[in-house]
Formats: C-alpha cells, sequence, structure tokens
C-alpha cells in the first residue's frame, strides 16, 4: 500500500513540476482566478487618410541678357522646386516637363527662340529630404534640351514618401548669334507635371 501511494505521490508531483515548466516556458496560467474587476481592456485604433501629391515652383524666371549677333549663354537658376507625396501608397512617382518656343509679346509678326536652344541641368541640383524624408530611390534626371519632355526627377516604388526640395535647378538659353534675331523680350512656359 505505500508504495502505490508513494507511486501517486510521484505521478503528483511530476504533473506539477512538468505544468510549472510549461507556464516558464510558454507563458503565465490562465487561473480562474476573479480578476476582471481589475482590468479593462481597450482596442485603440488610428486612421491614416491619404494626402496627396502635389509640387510648387516658381512663377517666374529671368535670364540674363544677351545682345543680338553675339553668341552666348542665357543662364538663369530655379532656386527651388519642393514636391511631396503624402498618399501613404509607395507608389514612386515623377516629375517631367515640358516647354514650347519662346515667343516675342510684340503684336503682329511674333519672333521666336526655339524651346531646342533651351537647357536644363538636374544632375547639378542639389536634392534635400525634408523633415527627415530619405532621399533613397530617388534619381534626378538627365540634362537636356527641352525639344523634347525632360525629366526631373523620379522616385522608385516604395521610396520618396514625404516632403522634398531640388535647390539650385540650373537652365541655359543657348543662342548662337543670328544676325536675323529681333531684339525684343521672349517668352513661355515651363510645365512641370507630377504624376
Amino acid at each position: 500500500m505505500n508504495f502505490r501511494k508513494q507511486k501517486a505521490k510521484q505521478k503528483i508531483i511530476a504533473v506539477l513540476i512538468v505544468t510549472f515548466m510549461l507556464t516558464m516556458v510558454f507563458g503565465t496560467l490562465d487561473l480562474p482566478f476573479s480578476l476582471a474587476a481589475n482590468q479593462s481592456l481597450s482596442n485603440l485604433i488610428q486612421n491614416f487618410l491619404n494626402g496627396e501629391l502635389s509640387m510648387e515652383a516658381p512663377l517666374t524666371l529671368a535670364f540674363n541678357n544677351l545682345s543680338v549677333g553675339v553668341a552666348g549663354n542665357s543662364l538663369a537658376n530655379m532656386d527651388y522646386v519642393n514636391f511631396r507625396d503624402t498618399r501613404g501608397s509607395g507608389a514612386g512617382w515623377s516629375v517631367s516637363a515640358t516647354m514650347n518656343n519662346m515667343l516675342t509679346s510684340a503684336d503682329g509678326a511674333r519672333n521666336y527662340l526655339l524651346n531646342g536652344n533651351i537647357a536644363w541641368f538636374p544632375q547639378t541640383a542639389v536634392l534635400t529630404g525634408l523633415e527627415d524624408a530619405s532621399t533613397d530611390g530617388i534619381a534626378k534626371g538627365s540634362d537636356g534640351f527641352f525639344d523634347v519632355a525632360r525629366t526631373l526627377i523620379n522616385a522608385s516604388v516604395n521610396n520618396g514618401m514625404g516632403n522634398y526640395r531640388l535647390n539650385s535647378l540650373n537652365l541655359n538659353v543657348q543662342y548662337y548669334g543670328w544676325g536675323d534675331q529681333k531684339a525684343g523680350t521672349y517668352q513661355n512656359t515651363l510645365t512641370m507635371t507630377i504624376s
């Protein structure tokens, strides 16, 4: 009889040891004590609504003067272009630009300067991530003339989320000193699109 009691005690102790070890390994036991009166659980929910893809640039950009008949470059520096992606999708984006020929504003026959003589140089511009936005995965476009659409900057998928600024974007009008160039003020619109 003692042997049976001893075996029963051993089994009980073994079960308690295994239960204790499992509790230590896998967490606490959910004992049926009445603790509900001492606890209250609240689920916290925060929604982040999507924002927009947007951009701002200076309204006017003036080049330095050129003299009719004298070849030269007319330079301008766009101080900033701001762009931001607060859509929260990580879809990536691109800023591209087009420009028509520069025309005089005088009445009658309008004189022009071809857009193929107007270039920009995004490679030399300075890209900054504002408010700790990362510039990883963002590439500046290639330098070139506006006889075709030009890319200013690209953000790849899952990059470019946040607020950014491109400073010191150089633009250049190349004038070859044509003798038949009419004096006057020439203008057009640089159209930049973010998408």
